[in-house]
């Protein structure tokens, strides 16, 4: 089974991607309204964003409605390429600085929701979920991207192995 901290890189590139090659497109692409699931592309990166800050702060140990009025801070990058690229970046090595304080990814926590009740759960499960929200929204933002007449980019996990494994040789 691939560990938890190399999906968790795999999400981060594939993210970086995403971010890049939005970057190369005319400016307006990201803010074009576009009638799917989220309204424009930046809309999602910006969702994509606040859920990795809540569940990165869920696994920290954060109280439930700590994290949803800290959340706010993202409110001002709606909107702002920039401000929710700079976000995410910010959210990478605080990962990997939870990552550097677990001794077991398979230990089990608790995490309380208001609605839903208490789940115990694996950290690695809980980056599974992180990783596969990513996925999931990845292929949104390619949806959007081919209605406003352009390109996705290949954020498969196969891809990030092949860049994984040239990178090493």
């Amino acid at each position: 089974m691939t560990d938890a901290k190399q999906l968790y890189d795999y999400h981060s590139w594939a993210n970086e991607r995403i971010f890049h090659h939005i970057e190369k497109l005319p400016e307006e692409t990201a803010y074009q309204e576009v009638k799917s699931v989220f309204s424009s592309v930046s809309d999602v990166l910006l969702h994509m964003c606040r859920a990795d800050y809540f569940w990165l702060n869920i696994l920290s140990g954060s109280a439930y409605q700590e994290i949803i009025d800290s959340a706010g801070k993202f409110e001002s990058a709606k909107g702002n390429m920039a401000a929710i690229k700079q976000h995410a970046a910010e959210l990478v090595p605080q990962y990997h600085d939870f990552f550097s304080r677990q001794t077991d990814l398979e230990q089990t926590f608790s995490m309380q929701h208001p609605k839903l009740g208490t789940l115990e759960s694996t950290y690695t499960d809980t980056i599974q979920h992180v990783v596969n929200h990513g996925t999931y929204h990845r292929g949104n933002v390619t949806a959007m991207l081919r209605q406003l007449g352009h390109s996705g980019v290949p954020t498969d996990y196969v891809f990030y192995l092949y860049e994984k494994n040239e990178s090493k040789g």
